[in-house]
């Protein structure tokens, strides 16, 4: 039957993309971690819904029950996701009771496989691949771990996906993990990790990276069902369509196909129609371009594609309609090829996933600074009580007259008292400010680490093929393996630099201050901070985002100044300016767009800086007052009222002058005037 070149009406409507999200993870990536927990789960219970039901009924928290209700968990995963994650909550919850840490993981699993929001899906998954990596249980490890850096790389988070995907494969080839069920039953996985590296790598365009490890898969894969595993030949054709080598692309294509419907992953073939669409439209063959795409948008309709190969199928439709000059097509693709972008790659969703790590990392840090948190707040309330107690004393001696010299011990014990938790407050503010410079420079240098961490893994692999081609005596095959390991120790180099330069630059700014003025670039100090101050800001508030505009005066040049001092009041403008901006965003419509500004200028005998928000503004009944400690406008716990007051200080002992400009309702500027000399 001749299939129509068009897909279906259905996939272009309005509700398109929020349907299409919905159903983004709801795919046949979760089989090997579903298949290999019903291993576990095979020699417990077998799946009968009707009987399993019933021991749940008896409401016994016991082993039964635990593994009635895990049965279900998974038997649901593939039929309906709400009743699975409900079955492996109420598991989790016996686990926990239990104190087994392996059950608990294995309630994880599912749980991560069932959400439909892949950031809370990544999470789980996370914890318990690190229950897992406690417990050495390399089989669950690997599992996992083929799961994440797919999820990842669907995510667009190639990093977190390389690293996953080559930890997995050092554990498999290491412990020579084997498949389990369905997956690679009684073969090793390390090839599929190695095809998956290469498909991550042609997804970030590099194909030279990518051909490394598809030819090493290409060299270990086994065989599977009397059959040639088809994934690596796939990734193979696509990586010489990348070079030009049609010919051979499409022969290669064509064995894949043959060998997934031979192995019986028919569902592979979509993505291989999806790499022979793009094939077409590189060789210009539009008719057989526009067959294979529609063939994978009409499968996504049926919830059998994934998300890369709609994107790159819609993407041809759109480049096919441009050869041929029909501008309605072109229009309406391009839309949807936008569209189901913003859906998928989020701004919000994309550094969420970016920040999992970290959090986790933060999180034993998070809890002693919220116990910090609350002995702050007693203190403060203690503060309260011991001032109202202190009242009641002074009007009872004035009252009584008696016993003067006690009463003066007294209030000389009480006024020393809140001299001592005033310098607690203060101490509290500097290390709230130490908190954000810290998440700022956590986002700063995780980036350069995480190259340096994956070259140096790449160059691991290519010294190992260079002892391989020296025992063959491929001298031609060493040198260009040298090559490629001084193009990454270059990269490992310029990335090891920029960590270094951003650990040199905050050691030199976190020195205890001496009061000793020296020459600084005040434009340098005034954009460091405010990097770190909107990255320290992120790192609370995920969904925060904020025009910044900077306009530094570049004549200015060095002047002097205590540079830590300075950068902790420029620090405090920043963060006022971003927590006003975002306090509005939150009460006014959406037309609003935060604005955060910060200029230097050069006068005849001062540098002016400005620090500008068009955020809510102060009104005019408390203006003469935020210079005053401890007055703010933050709400309970938000704030010491402390910042400004320390700012103003540090600031005149400069010999400079530290003023506002504020309208309310149309934000505020901040004017720091510091003395040339």
């Amino acid at each position: 039957m001749q299939q129509s070149l068009h897909p279906p009406a259905k996939l272009f409507s309005g509700q398109t993309v929020n349907w299409l999200f919905i159903r983004l993870f709801k795919k046949i990536k979760w089989l090997p971690v579903l298949l290999l927990l019903s291993i576990r789960l095979a020699a417990q219970e077998h799946v009968n819904e009707d009987s399993l039901k019933a021991i749940i009924s008896q409401n016994r928290e016991d082993t039964n029950s635990y593994n009635a209700l895990l049965s279900l968990a998974v038997y649901y995963n593939f039929i309906n996701y709400d009743s699975s994650l409900k079955y492996a909550w109420q598991a989790m919850s016996i686990a926990k009771k239990f104190g087994d840490e392996k059950k608990e993981a294995d309630c994880l699993l599912i749980i991560g496989t069932a959400q439909i929001d892949y950031i809370q899906s990544i999470q789980s998954l996370l914890t318990a691949l690190n229950i897992y990596e406690e417990l050495k249980d390399s089989i669950f490890i690997c599992n996992v771990k083929l799961t994440l850096q797919g999820n990842y790389r669907e995510a667009m988070d190639f990093q977190n996906a390389l690293m996953q995907a080559l930890s997995g494969a050092k554990i498999a080839e290491a412990h020579h993990v084997i498949g389990q069920l369905n997956v690679f039953p009684g073969h090793r996985l390390e090839p599929l990790f190695l095809s998956e590296i290469g498909q991550t790598y042609i997804m970030m365009n590099q194909p030279d990276s990518a051909l490394i490890y598809i030819n090493k898969a290409v060299i270990l894969n086994e065989l599977f069902n009397d059959s040639t595993y088809e994934f690596p030949i796939y990734v193979l054709a696509t990586i010489q369509r990348m070079k030009g080598e049609y010919d051979q692309s499409l022969k290669n294509y064509r064995r894949a196909i043959l060998l997934a419907v031979q192995n019986g992953f028919s569902g592979d073939t979509l993505q291989i129609y999806s790499g022979m669409s793009s094939l077409f439209v590189k060789t210009g063959k539009t008719d057989s371009a526009k067959h294979y795409a529609n063939i994978v948008a009409r499968s996504w309709e049926l919830g059998n594609s994934e998300r890369k190969n709609l994107l790159e199928a819609i993407g041809n439709l759109a480049a096919v309609y441009k050869m041929t000059g029909n501008k309605d097509s072109i229009i309406k693709y391009d839309e949807l090829e936008q569209k189901l972008k913003d859906s998928f790659y989020g701004i919000d969703k994309d550094r969420e996933i970016q920040n999992l790590s970290f959090n986790e990392r933060l999180s034993k840090e998070k809890l002693l600074a919220s116990q910090a948190k609350y002995r702050s707040r007693v203190e403060v309330y203690g503060l309260s009580a011991g001032l109202c107690a202190l009242l009641i004393i002074a009007v009872l001696l004035w009252r009584s007259n008696q016993n003067k010299q006690k009463s003066k011990a007294e209030i000389e014990k009480a006024y020393a008292e809140l001299k001592a938790t005033q310098t607690q407050l203060i101490q509290s503010e500097k290390m709230a400010s130490l908190g954000e410079l810290t998440a700022g420079i956590a986002h700063e240098i995780q980036n350069p680490l995480n190259f340096v961490n994956n070259f140096s893994e790449v160059n691991k692999e290519l010294m190992i093929e260079m002892k391989e081609e020296i025992d063959k005596g491929n001298l031609d095959g060493v040198k260009s393996l040298a090559n490629d390991m001084i193009d990454n120790e270059e990269k490992i180099n310029h990335h090891g630099k920029r960590a270094d330069a951003i650990v040199k630059g905050m050691l030199q700014h976190s020195r205890t201050s001496e009061g000793l003025k020296e020459p600084a670039d005040i434009n340098a100090l005034a954009d460091e901070y405010l990097r770190l101050s909107f990255h320290g800001f992120r790192a609370r508030q995920k969904t925060f985002n904020v025009t910044i505009k900077t306009d530094f005066d570049q004549t200015i040049g060095k002047i002097n100044m205590v540079a830590q001092d300075i950068g902790r009041v420029l620090l405090n403008m920043y963060n006022n300016a971003f927590y006003a901006v975002s306090e509005k965003k939150k009460q006014t419509p959406e037309n609003y767009e935060p604005v955060v500004s910060v200029s230097t200028k050069k006068m005849q005998d001062k540098i002016e800086i400005i620090v500008s928000d068009n955020g809510g503004g102060i009104s005019p009944q408390i203006l003469n007052k935020i210079f005053q400690p401890f007055f703010t406008t933050k709400p309970a716990g938000a704030g010491t009222g402390l910042g400004l007051s320390l700012s103003y200080d540090t600031v005149r002992s400069h010999g400079g002058t530290l003023r506002v400009d504020s309208k309310e309702g149309e934000g505020s500027a901040f004017i720091i005037d510091l003395p040339v000399v």
